[in-house]
């Protein structure tokens, strides 16, 4: 066969299975976006095989309307605005390529985003299309903050999808897995998983924080009093690599010009490494 140029469609969709993995890592992409529109509450609903809905809804500051067309467009991105800016993201964004929705919705049958900043009467729904433009626009009552719903997800990529199917067990355990890693590095967000006409509440999952939750708190929540127990917060920090100091401290030591901070929740020494949990 001789080399010929793909289709745009064959592009966009291999390029997107490349983005997105599975349903887990899209929840993931969600989940970073509510972050970094400084959500302090985050729900995610899933169907029980996880691709007939993924939905996740946040309280963070929404969409804005001039925003709202490029919101599904791949390589827009309000993060960067060229490879100079870069340099001085650091960890200020938790995504910057502006592929993760562009991806989903090129791999789905619909992607829905619902939207409403401050200010405004009511919230819009944009129906997005397969290319990312927004076909179909309506007012809509929705509190301030942005709700993406998912369906048919993969439905593009029919040898995935199948695969998905019957790994959706193990999807499902994954999100759990994901959302409580969240609540680690962001105690003080409330995050829920709620697993749509389950069978029972195996995977549904809520950590709701109390004021200002630490990661010990969050601890307790996700693997039990017995196991935070019988761990310890842990602080490494450097003026050189080569120079690692350590402490059983949240705070950095006075006088500190670190140049590198490790926060850790570990199991004391005479744990033996192993915390044991309830």
């Amino acid at each position: 066969m001789s080399i010929v140029a793909l289709p745009p469609q064959a592009v966009r969709a291999i390029g997107s299975s490349q983005v997105l993995t599975d349903s887990a890592s899209l929840v993931k992409e969600l989940v970073d976006n509510a972050l970094d529109a400084r959500a302090t509450a985050i729900t995610v609903e899933i169907s029980t095989n996880t691709l007939d809905i993924i939905q996740l809804k946040d309280n963070g500051h929404g969409i804005a309307p001039v925003d709202r067309p490029l919101v599904c467009k791949r390589h827009c991105t309000s993060k960067i605005k060229d490879l100079e800016d870069l340099a001085g993201i650091g960890g200020a964004s938790l995504g910057f390529r502006g592929e993760a929705l562009a991806s989903a919705v090129e791999m789905s049958e619909s992607l829905v985003v619902t939207t409403r900043i401050v200010g405004e009467a009511t919230a819009f729904s944009l129906k997005v299309s397969q290319q990312g433009e927004v076909e179909n626009e309506e007012r809509v009552s929705q509190a301030v903050g942005t709700t993406i719903r998912v369906t048919e997800f993969l439905k593009s990529l029919p040898v995935r999808r199948q695969t998905a199917l019957k790994d959706a067990t193990k999807q499902l355990a994954k999100i759990k897995r994901t959302l409580q890693a969240y609540a680690f590095a962001r105690p003080f967000i409330r995050l829920s998983l709620k697993v749509l006409k389950a069978k029972d509440d195996k995977y549904n999952w809520t950590y709701a924080p109390k004021f200002e939750a630490s990661v010990a708190d969050a601890a307790v929540k996700i693997i039990g009093k017995r196991a935070s127990d019988q761990c310890q917060w842990t602080v490494w920090c450097s003026d050189s690599p080569s120079n690692p100091t350590a402490s059983h401290s949240t705070e950095l030591p006075a006088g500190s010009d670190a140049s590198y901070r490790i926060e850790a929740f570990i199991p004391k020494a005479n744990t033996g490494g192993l915390a044991q949990t309830d």
